[in-house]
């Protein structure tokens, strides 16, 4: 304890910081430290997720309009198969629609080679479970791919763990679980110094999009079943499979493409779509990406005209 005098030659004792005080300010202060670089962290992930949708939103547009010009109509006849255009062989005038980056008409979900979604769309509102051969699904990341004619057959590929290079003389990109050809893809070519490297898969990495499905659900609500309008054989609801679905960086995309018609065919007691000619596609991309923890995704919808068939 401290004395001094004051003017008046009286002794008065300066007290000082007892522990207390100290210790509540000291937790004051951490309070608001805690506070503050709380605050920086969550305004940091909210610019950073800004700036990552703006490019989500490029990409999806890109993809769109890459989608939209593999649509070889009479007026858009960029592929080199005389069946799809002689006057000979094909005295309708009828095209593929949409054709795959091999320029072949665009396959439907699975391993069946031996059509495509072009001669079998659904009328509007059918599922998946209604018409499955209307439907392609693909999922692929945000990078260049490899040069077509230098591949070397591989599953995964380098440059994509959901995608894989068959073993024939024409090397493709498949997707692995869907098995389609890949139908877009980012420009130049993996080993050119400015390509696009903007998807990284962890050593767990599984090509499954997590989906949290309440219980009680309704099947026509949850993602993950044939039923739902939204269905995608890349979703997934088991929960014990989120950490390694997201154990990725950079971006992936989602594209589903359904062919329709709003013709119906009298013959048909379901009153199915008739195995004539797509009239327009429901066209989906989905894009997705990490900010921490915390996956995030940006959709854009659109429809394709078109008049395909075989």
């Amino acid at each position: 304890m401290k004395f001094k005098s004051n003017l008046h030659g009286k002794v008065t004792k300066r007290r000082g910081f007892t522990l207390i005080e100290v210790v509540v300010a000291l937790a004051i202060l951490v309070i608001i430290i805690a506070s503050t670089m709380s605050l920086l962290a969550s305004s940091y992930t909210s610019l950073r997720n800004t700036e990552m949708k703006g490019i989500a939103k490029n990409i999806a547009t890109y993809a769109v309009e890459y989608i939209r010009a593999r649509n070889v109509t009479s007026d858009n006849n960029f592929i080199n198969t005389s069946d799809w255009y002689d006057e000979t062989t094909n005295p309708d005038g009828k095209f593929p629609g949409l054709v795959d980056l091999w320029d072949i008409a665009l396959r439907p979900n699975g391993n069946d080679h031996s059509t495509t979604i072009n001669v079998n769309p659904a009328l509007p509102g059918k599922t998946y479970q209604d018409k499955p051969k209307a439907f392609y699904y693909s999922l692929q990341g945000y990078d260049s791919l490899e040069d077509f004619d230098n591949l070397t057959a591989s599953n995964p590929s380098q440059e994509d763990a959901n995608l894989y290079i068959c073993n024939s003389s024409v090397k493709h990109y498949h997707c692995r679980i869907t098995n389609n050809h890949i139908l877009w893809k980012f420009p130049l070519i993996s080993t050119d110094s400015n390509a696009i490297k903007s998807f990284t898969a962890g050593p767990n990495y599984i090509p499954k999009i997590y989906v949290y499905v309440p219980p009680g659900t309704l099947e026509t609500k949850d993602p993950t079943n044939q039923k739902c309008p939204n269905y995608s054989p890349y979703f997934t609801k088991d929960s014990s499979l989120k950490k390694k679905t997201q154990d990725y960086r950079g971006f992936r995309v989602l594209t589903t493409v359904v062919a329709r018609t709003n013709q119906k065919d009298p013959d048909d007691p379901e009153n199915a779509a008739s195995n004539a000619h797509v009239q327009y596609y429901d066209v989906k991309v989905v894009v997705f990406w990490m900010v921490g923890n915390h996956e995030h995704s940006y959709t854009l919808q659109t429809q394709i005209v078109t008049y395909g068939g075989s």
